[in-house]
Formats: C-alpha cells, sequence, structure tokens
C-alpha cells in the first residue's frame, strides 16, 4: 500500500506572504503570490513547507505576469523579477541559499528535495519583527547611542530611530531603511553597520562618531513588514510616493521621518532600498533636484569612490535605468531630502534580489551575508565624505519652515 505524502504549507508566520491553489501532490505544489491589498504590487514571498525530507518537490507560481503591470516605465532592456533568479531556501532558519528556477512568462517554478522536515522559502532572507528589536537593543548596549520613538505606524507600531554620536556641530548624517518592507537587504545592511559602530577597536567608526551624528531609522513600514507585504504600508500605499505632502492618516510613518529631519537638519542621507531587477549595488544622488550644484557632485564623488574602494560589492558606472529623469519626482525620499536641504548629499541605494554582474556567486546570489558585509563597508564612505559636507545640521530647520 503506498501512502500519498500531504506537505503542508503556510504562510503563518513572521511576515509570512503565500496563497495555496493546490499543495495535495508534492510534484506540483501550486501557489499564488498575493499582491499588497488595493494595489498591483505582486513580489514579497515567505512561506514554510513541511512534511517533504528526502522528497522530491516541484513549487509552481501561477498568475506571476500579473504582477508586472507595476514595472517601472523606465526598464526597457531589464529583467523583469522572475527571470534568472530563484528563491532562498533555508532549513535551518539562519543559513540560505539559491535554488534554480525557470519562468516561462506566467508561471514561476523551481524543483529540490528538502533535507530535513520544515524548509523556508522567501524571495529574500526575512528581516521580522524580532530582528527590528534585536538591531534597537543591540544599539542601545552602548550607553552613549539614543533612541527616539519619532512617530507609530497606521496600526500602531513603534517607529524607531537610533542616534550614534549625538552633538551639536557637527554634520547630521541619515540612514532611512525599510520604506517597502519586502526590501530586507536594508536590515542585514544595518546588522553589518552595527557590528562596525559598536566596536570599540574599529577605529574608522570611532573616528565616524567622533566627528558626526548618524541618525538611523531602523524600519520606516513596520506594518508592510510584519503584514508580509511587497511596498505599501497598512493602508494600502507606497510611502516612498508621500513625500511631498503625506496623509498623516494613510501615511504617518513618512511624516514621523520628515518632521524628525526636520527638527533636526540633514546633511549626509541614504535612503535604502533593494531592486528586483538590477544586478548590482547601485547608488545615484538626487542630482536633478533644484539647487544641485559642482559641490553636491563632488561630495557624490567622493563617496561613491570611497564605497567603491571599500568593497568590490560595489561596482561604479551602472547608469540610472532608463536615464535619470529631467524632473525630480519629490514624493519620492531621497528627492524630498535632497530639495528640501539644498546643501545636503542625499543619496538613492538599491541592493539587489539577485546578484550583482561583477562578482556572482551562484550558490547564494546575493543574500544577506553579503549584505552584512556591504553594511560593514559603509562605514568608510561616510567617513571620506564627511570633511566635504556643508554642516548645517539643526541651523537648516527654521530656514526650512519658513520656506512651507
Amino acid at each position: 500500500m503506498t501512502i500519498k505524502i500531504a506537505p503542508r504549507v503556510t504562510a503563518q508566520i513572521p511576515s509570512g506572504r503565500i496563497e495555496v491553489i493546490d499543495a495535495s501532490d508534492p510534484s506540483a505544489i501550486r501557489l499564488r503570490v498575493p499582491s499588497d491589498p488595493g494595489t498591483p504590487y505582486i513580489s514579497w514571498y515567505n512561506f514554510r513547507l513541511s512534511g517533504l525530507r528526502g522528497v522530491p518537490t516541484t513549487v509552481i507560481f501561477e498568475d506571476t505576469a500579473s504582477g508586472l503591470v507595476a514595472r517601472h516605465g523606465n526598464r526597457a532592456g531589464y529583467e523583469d523579477q522572475w527571470t534568472n533568479t530563484g528563491p532562498l531556501i533555508s532549513e535551518d532558519g539562519a543559513t540560505w541559499r539559491r535554488v534554480p528556477a525557470s519562468y516561462d512568462g506566467e508561471t514561476f517554478r523551481f524543483s529540490f528535495t528538502p533535507t530535513r522536515d520544515v524548509v523556508q522559502i522567501a524571495k529574500f532572507a526575512p528581516f521580522g519583527p524580532e530582528r527590528d528589536e534585536a538591531l534597537l537593543y543591540r544599539a542601545l548596549s552602548n550607553p552613549g547611542v539614543r533612541h527616539r520613538q519619532i512617530g507609530q505606524s497606521v496600526q500602531g507600531r513603534p517607529i524607531d530611530m537610533v542616534t550614534f554620536g549625538a552633538g551639536r556641530g557637527k554634520p547630521v548624517l541619515w540612514i532611512v531603511t525599510r520604506l517597502h518592507p519586502s526590501e530586507t537587504q536594508g536590515g542585514f545592511l544595518l546588522e553589518g553597520l552595527w557590528d562596525r559602530l559598536l566596536d570599540p577597536a574599529d577605529g574608522a567608526a570611532r573616528v565616524l562618531l567622533e566627528r558626526a551624528e548618524l541618525n538611523v531609522v531602523i524600519n520606516g513600514n513596520p506594518d508592510g513588514s510584519a503584514l508580509g507585504l511587497s511596498r505599501s504600508n497598512a493602508a494600502g500605499v507606497n510611502l516612498n510616493r508621500m513625500w511631498e505632502d503625506p496623509d498623516p492618516e494613510k501615511a504617518p510613518e513618512v511624516v514621523a521621518i520628515r518632521e524628525a529631519m526636520l527638527s533636526r537638519g540633514v546633511d549626509f542621507s541614504l535612503d535604502a532600498h533593494a531592486d528586483q531587477e538590477l544586478r548590482c549595488n547601485f547608488i545615484w544622488p538626487s542630482e536633478n533636484v533644484p539647487g544641485w550644484n559642482a559641490d553636491r557632485a563632488h561630495q557624490f564623488t567622493v563617496f561613491e569612490d570611497a564605497w567603491a574602494l571599500a568593497s568590490p560589492d560595489y561596482e561604479k558606472g551602472h547608469p540610472y535605468p532608463g536615464g535619470c529623469p529631467k524632473e525630480p519626482r519629490l514624493s519620492m525620499g531621497w528627492n524630498w531630502i535632497g530639495a528640501t536641504f539644498p546643501k545636503s548629499l542625499s543619496v538613492l541605494l538599491e541592493q539587489p534580489f539577485k546578484d550583482i554582474s561583477s562578482h556572482p556567486v551562484a550558490e547564494t546570489g546575493w543574500c544577506p551575508a553579503r549584505a552584512r558585509d556591504f553594511g560593514r563597508s559603509l562605514v568608510t564612505p561616510m567617513l571620506a565624505v564627511l570633511p566635504h559636507l556643508a554642516v548645517e545640521g539643526a541651523d537648516r530647520t527654521a530656514a526650512c519652515r519658513a520656506a512651507g
């Protein structure tokens, strides 16, 4: 008598997201990646598969093409998010490997044989609320680090900001991560950055914090992270399209971050995101905003050159996809910051979901360990750019408010 194996698929895990169509046959587990409620965004999946140790397994995502209607309009010539990539899987909850997949324009499928009773499968390694808390408490283990809850999300979750090296008269640096909740790379980037900022033996990090104040928003969209969303918050809005005139009811997260920046000032900002299609770590300054000039261009050159020297995982020369728009979209965070603080250096960062073309690693693609290492390298370019920043800090606040 043959006993039919009934695999179990569940998204009832932290940051989980998947819909089950039919999981009765391990050779064809049919799933659907749901969109963010009320939006066309289809990207993030994160689920647990159990009961299939030693059983050859094929997973099929159906109707994936419907999510491509939300692609950026300037991506002609770039691979879509499903092409030439595969999911990350973990069988111990800590280490992740890449499984090759195929995409036929409608279905995305991959096959593997689990070696343990439980396997987690995700678009990228999850960075759940417990890791946000770990970042916060780890930072506060240093008595010199300060915390401020600058606001709360639509569902009431705290928006946490930690400050390293607080002090007047210094350049004021900012890092904002995970306005898009599926872009968990930003959390791993911060884990690596923490390794250096909290190491008293790290000379470069120690000097950075002696000479500058660094404010970090650990997670700009905690509701989206908890709910397993791709790009929106709990109110169904894309927070990186709300910066020019944010609705306090629908985007309180952006309201909180903006108010904190206006209160303290900005001399440098890194708006940390991740891109599903690019094959590089990509950075770009807010070069099309009013007030962009040669001084700000020089600041960016110094920052970029230093990061390229600090990390071989940053490769210079990748252009803005489709060309940088002539007119800035001030609804986007890095552009709003660059326009509001016209002597600051405001930089967009996009880490990959797939891999980088210059130094690919087939076994993992871009992964948490590489994102952490990239975060460690960030100390060097921030330290390098300090002497070139126009230090305005909180002195800019009155002028910003007067200008409306």
